[in-house]
């Protein structure tokens, strides 16, 4: 791959003077000298770094996502999604991959320090209890709800407590009362609202929820199967699943059992992933609308770069996207 040394030597000149005519940033460099560099980087097809570009220039159009599990359908949507808006803004997302790890304070300061983003995209809950000054001056956006939010911090995420609530709300109108709840890790604000919201629906139409019926997962296909077995014991006619991913877990863990969806228990889910198209049976899920959220997250991103001014708090609105997997409770069965 041919780099700023091999256009240097082409053109006959210094590599300082070559990244001055490609950044433009001296004007004292002659116009002769300019035309040999550009006609030499253009002779060996070169393209300039954008990261050594934008160290250069000391403007990034870099941008930074960090995610816990690139691996994971869900966020494997969402970075595509970021990644298309981002070009059309003119920017390159990076990947940070966090494997799931939590990252501590100091360690993402020094992640943020150490490299050249324009803006921060926080899609990892092991990410929290950040300094104030320190979203601020990074430019950090949050695609999630936290627990620290601040008037400094900048949230794009869907509203996981109209998610749960029209989830609940859809099992309760199809006739099921007595209902199992697969959520989220305790920590986790996303789940906390979700569950807010579904115990709002059950309220709302006298609809008793027992709290042994609800188990805390991790959003896991090993999670879901792992619980379908407790589920099949509280012998629950529906289960409200906070996301796909353990939702797969259930339906093969209930497949490999004989128990039939929607037949013998039905099942909603959350997230609305592309794979729901292709299992049996189709998931009844509520969508996010993770394209809507990459939109607003991209947007916010290149105002903060811009403007430096932006104080957002966005909130998409859920909505349910029927498939298969939910049924109609008859007082006969």
């Amino acid at each position: 791959m041919t780099n700023i040394k091999d256009v240097a030597k082409e053109a006959g000149v210094s590599i300082t003077t070559v990244s001055m005519v490609l950044n433009n940033t001296e004007n004292k460099i002659s116009q002769a000298t300019r035309k040999k560099v550009l006609k030499a980087a253009n002779n060996l097809n070169y393209k300039p770094n954008s990261y050594a570009k934008a160290l250069a220039s000391k403007k990034s159009n870099i941008i930074m996502a960090i995610v816990p599990d690139i691996n994971n359908p869900f966020f494997s949507e969402l970075v595509k999604e970021l990644t298309q808006f981002a070009q059309e803004y003119s920017y390159f997302l990076y990947i940070h991959n966090t494997n799931n790890q939590k990252i501590k304070n100091q360690e993402f300061e020094k992640l943020l320090v150490s490299n050249f983003f324009a803006a921060t995209l926080v899609v990892d809950r092991n990410v929290k209890n950040l300094d104030e000054d320190l979203v601020k001056k990074h430019n950090i956006i949050f695609l999630d709800e936290v627990d620290f939010a601040s008037r400094n911090t900048q949230i794009v995420t869907g509203n996981n407590e109209i998610g749960g609530y029209i989830a609940m709300e859809y099992l309760i109108k199809r006739g099921f009362k007595n209902i199992g709840l697969l959520i989220g890790p305790r920590s986790t604000a996303n789940s906390s609202r979700r569950l807010s919201g579904a115990i709002k629906a059950a309220m709302n139409y006298d609809i008793y929820i027992d709290p042994k019926n609800i188990i805390h997962g991790d959003y896991t296909y090993e999670e879901g199967y792992a619980t379908g077995k407790f589920f099949k014991k509280r012998n629950v006619d529906a289960i409200f699943s906070f996301a796909d991913m353990s939702s797969y877990g259930l339906i093969n863990y209930f497949l490999e059992e004989g128990i039939k969806i929607p037949e013998d228990i039905s099942l909603i889910s959350y997230d609305n992933l592309f794979l729901n198209k292709i299992i049996t049976p189709k998931l009844t899920s509520v969508d996010q609308n993770l394209r809507e959220i990459a939109k607003n997250a991209i947007m916010i991103a290149d105002e903060l770069i811009k403007n430096d001014k932006v104080q957002e708090k966005i909130m998409i609105k859920p909505e349910i996207v029927e498939g298969e997997s939910v049924g109609f409770k008859n007082e006969n069965n």
